[in-house]
């Protein structure tokens, strides 16, 4: 009997801490959502009515409150002082991971499936009150099951005694976030009119003849014409500005002074929406020059993201250049008062821009060739140019790291290669080359084709490497990233930076788990980014060659 239990349990040879068990738990549930929403993906959950609906209402905002209150308890727990944060994180250092829980996590999963499926099928005479109920019993235990794998029950009481009131203290603002999500909703229709009329003032200089209807919010001249849905108000790069200033400001907030810093938000705010109206009134310029798929297609996609990069970063590099909101620049500025010209002495370099920047420079060039496409992105090229680019002028600061690579590589790629042609025929309908792309002449095609290939097979590879391996990978075991040696990393981190790095794939996020998990399984065993990179590169390399020979270009 002893020797079955312990083949049950897992006593961790090294210390697995609250936080790490924690990440494992809310990855499981991510990982298991994202999966179950394909058994709900394209029911008629809407025409709902009824006992049904309600239930689905209930469903839909506890979820959200369950988030947001996560979130909330997580913040509370950070801000803690004292021996109790200290007791709060050692609690589950060496207590036993428990493999029988995690099966029966994994059983309840299966009627868990079955209900949910059931559930949001909209089938007539179906007891959905009794399906209801189990569905919710089936998730409850299910998580149940799931925390306790992770820990006996003793450390989650041990947990809940020293975080005291907090769990209650929590539920205020996880409330407030729920009830201003439903608030901001009737905000659209206001914030749309808004829009309409900076967009007006904008426009009267370079279009004398605008015709404007304030009932339907549309804008138009003799070709071309606008109009401002609620989804086009600005709202959402409000909201996006909003997250990424709370999260720059908490993310620095040692270096700069408050509550004065609190005056970045509001200007943010306004800037981002400023910008908004700056993008619609573009956008009716371009259609209005002649430009209409320019603007209706590649323009109307990119511009907000554009917008609210550039709104952003200047966000970020006047705030951290300010030596009324950051203390860094207000000691320099006493510094080189103090020193005179011996202060003009050349600053420490940024240990993380040659990691980041290159994938920054794909990323920029891509938003903007698509922003000035018709559809498909005859400015590619681009791409390639600016990863290059950023590569050659931090060439020096990649001598440090090892880009050795070895047979393995040649193995790995090749195997994240075959997992991915699997893996996107099951996911993505098969189409020929892009009529774009087949109009251009054939010295154009060849060319584009061949930029199309650099890319995949020399800059994006190192940059993707640089980014989540090099950088991301490393960063999450110590602020000192470059001090972190590859085979010092766990797999907290990598499943971190694999699953970040999945999502950046979009609809093939699933597999792009896998070739994060790959790669970074390989640098960690190899100690040598040239591997992951080599690997990398083999796995776009076999794929070009498989969209060439067999006209599989929705792999591209």
């Amino acid at each position: 009997m002893s020797a079955q239990h312990s083949s049950l349990v897992w006593a961790p040879p090294r210390r697995f801490g609250l936080a790490a068990r924690l990440g494992v738990i809310a990855l499981v549930l991510v990982l298991e959502t994202l999966l179950l929403s394909y058994v709900i993906q394209g029911t008629p959950a809407d025409s709902l009515t009824g006992i049904a609906a309600v239930v689905r209402d209930v469903q839909h905002w506890l979820f959200r409150f369950m988030i947001a209150y996560a979130g909330c308890v997580a913040m509370l727990v950070f801000l803690a002082k004292g021996n109790a944060l200290a007791a709060i994180g050692s609690a589950a250092d060496h207590a036993p991971v428990r493999f029988s829980w995690a099966f029966a996590h994994a059983a309840l999963l299966v009627p868990f499936a079955v209900l949910t499926a059931t559930l949001y099928a909209g089938t007539p005479h179906a007891p959905f009150l009794a399906l209801a109920i189990g569905w919710h019993a089936c998730a409850i235990a299910a998580a149940v099951a799931l925390t306790l794998a992770l820990a006996p029950l003793s450390v989650w009481s041990a947990v809940l005694r020293q975080t005291g009131a907090l769990p209650l203290y929590a539920l205020i603002p996880a409330a407030a976030a729920v009830l201003a999500i439903q608030a901001s909703q009737h905000l659209w229709a206001t914030a749309a009119r808004l829009s309409f009329r900076l967009v007006q003032i904008l426009l009267y200089p370079f279009c004398p003849g605008l015709r404007s209807d304030p009932a339907t919010l549309t804008l138009s001249t003799s070709r071309f014409a606008v109009q401002i849905s609620d989804i086009c108000s600005g709202l959402e790069g409000v909201g996006l500005m909003l997250v990424f200033c709370t999260a720059w400001l908490w993310y620095y907030r040692r270096e700069y002074f408050f509550p004065r810093a609190l005056v970045i938000v509001p200007a943010a705010l306004l800037l981002v929406f400023l910008l908004n109206a700056v993008r619609i009134g573009a956008l009716l310029l371009i259609g209005d020059a002649g430009y209409e798929r320019i603007a209706t297609v590649g323009f109307h996609s990119q511009a907000g993201w554009i917008a609210f990069n550039l709104a952003a970063f200047t966000v970020a590099l006047i705030a951290k250049g300010s030596p009324w909101f950051n203390r860094n620049a207000r000691q320099a500025v006493r510094g080189s008062t103090r020193l005179g010209a011996a202060a003009h002495a050349p600053a420490a370099e940024n240990a993380v821009a040659p990691y980041l920047m290159p994938l920054l420079a794909i990323l920029a060039a891509g938003m903007l060739a698509h922003a000035l496409s018709e559809g498909f992105d005859v400015l590619y090229p681009l791409r390639l140019a600016a990863g290059a680019a950023v590569l050659w002028c931090y060439r020096r600061r990649y001598r440090t790291l090892d880009w050795r690579f070895s047979g393995r590589a040649l193995g790995l790629g090749t195997l994240v290669f075959a997992l991915w042609v699997i893996a996107a025929h099951a996911q993505t309908a098969t189409h020929g080359m892009p009529e774009g792309l087949a109009r251009l002449s054939p010295g154009a095609r060849n060319a584009w084709i061949a930029c199309r290939i650099g890319a995949a097979v020399l800059t994006v590879p190192i940059a993707e490497e640089l980014a989540y391996r090099g950088y991301l990978l490393r960063r999450l075991v110590k602020p000192d990233f470059e001090s972190v040696s590859f085979r010092e990393i766990r797999w907290p981190a990598l499943a971190v930076v694999s699953v970040v790095f999945g999502a950046t794939h979009g609809a093939l996020w699933l597999p792009g788990i896998a070739a994060g998990l790959a790669f970074g399984l390989l640098v960690i065993k190899t100690g040598r980014i040239g591997e992951a990179a080599a690997a990398h590169a083999i796995a776009n390399a076999l794929l070009a060659g498989y969209v060439l020979s067999f006209d599989q270009w929705q792999l591209w």
